[in-house]
């Protein structure tokens, strides 16, 4: 899971760009209603992503430290 960490950024960085992408072309067709939902939700899924995984990591530590001491 450590060595996993480095797909991370690339895929913020493609959430991202979908989510300008989406707003770009709500933006170009007069609709921002979808657009706007669709952004927050993107943003809304990094934030879980970005919180799984670091509950996760610390999960893992302290699974670590607690193996080490026995």
């Amino acid at each position: 899971m450590e060595r996993a960490g480095k797909w991370l950024p690339y895929w913020l960085g493609t959430m991202g760009l979908i989510a300008i992408g989406m707003f770009v072309l709500g933006a170009m067709s007069g609709s921002l209603v979808f657009p706007f939902v669709f952004a927050a939700g993107m943003v809304a899924l990094c934030f879980w992503v970005v919180w799984t995984r670091r509950r996760s990591l610390d999960r893992l530590h302290w699974m670590r430290q607690a193996l080490q001491q026995k």
